[in-house]
């Protein structure tokens, strides 16, 4: 019987498109996470005015609050959709670079930022070798001394999670139903999802995407290049728990 795997590439390019849009850009969440993105960056220690290096960006709703916060932001995507609704959000205020590319493949020169962030469970979809190059193509563009903040949901979490169903209602009178199993095998977790607009239509997504644990990501950040991995249950530092999602700090 084979071993579960991360959806392969095609699949990704697919979610994050204008469905990706529909399911996760309401006005709440980015509320929630401009927040979210002002203490990572505090906890990164990153210098007022300081270059950040957002990747992946998504649609802006982390970089262009730190850009409008007076940081120099660069936010790094492979959906030019999600792109061009980054740049649509930021008109009218300071605004972040935005680029298109794989982060695999950062273009950018060795020690250019002062902080780099991955926020809303933006690894696993590659599997354990290519997200560790990802975080060694952080650390390299990364200053001597720069922190990595990593958020993510954990495998430890999302084992208790795993198999129960959600609904979330949205704007506009859209409902998310969320469905995940899990391989403890492999370590990964299949999504299910279905948004219902306001007229009853349906349009899904299925995904799977490795969960890891806070041990695995540490040794990961370690074969990565980076010392002093240290994980929190939040942005403010508190302990972390089973309970707790995942965040993460490494120096390079």
């Amino acid at each position: 019987m084979d071993r579960a795997a991360p959806s392969p590439t095609e699949s990704w390019d697919a979610f994050f498109d204008d469905f990706y849009l529909r399911a996760y850009a309401d006005e709440e969440r980015d509320a929630e996470a401009g927040a979210q993105a002002l203490a990572a960056v505090k906890l990164a220690g990153c210098p007022e005015g300081g270059e950040v290096l957002d990747v992946p960006c998504g649609f802006g709703r982390h970089a262009i609050p730190l850009a409008r916060a007076g940081y120099r932001v660069t936010g790094v995507d492979r959906s030019q959709i999600l792109l061009d609704e980054a740049a649509r959000r930021a008109k009218g205020g300071l605004a972040p670079a935005f680029v298109r590319a794989d982060y695999r493949e950062l273009p950018f020169d060795e020690q250019r930022f002062d902080a780099a962030l991955n926020l809303y469970t933006s690894l696993g979809y590659l599997g354990d070798e290519e997200d560790t190059k990802v975080l060694a193509g952080i650390r390299r563009v990364l200053r001597d001394g720069a922190r990595l903040v990593i958020e993510t949901m954990h495998r430890d979490r999302l084992v208790q999670m795993a198999g129960d169903r959600h609904w979330r209602l949205m704007g506009e009178g859209r409902l998310l139903l969320e469905q995940s199993t899990f391989d403890p095998a492999s370590g990964v977790a299949t999504t299910s999802q279905t948004l219902i607009d306001g007229a009853g239509n349906r349009d899904s997504r299925t995904f799977s995407v490795r969960l890891y644990t806070a041990t695995e990501l540490i040794a990961m950040l370690k074969r990565a290049g980076f010392s002093d991995a240290r994980a929190y249950g939040s942005f403010d530092g508190e302990p972390f728990t089973l309970d707790t999602r995942l965040v993460l700090v490494a120096i390079r």
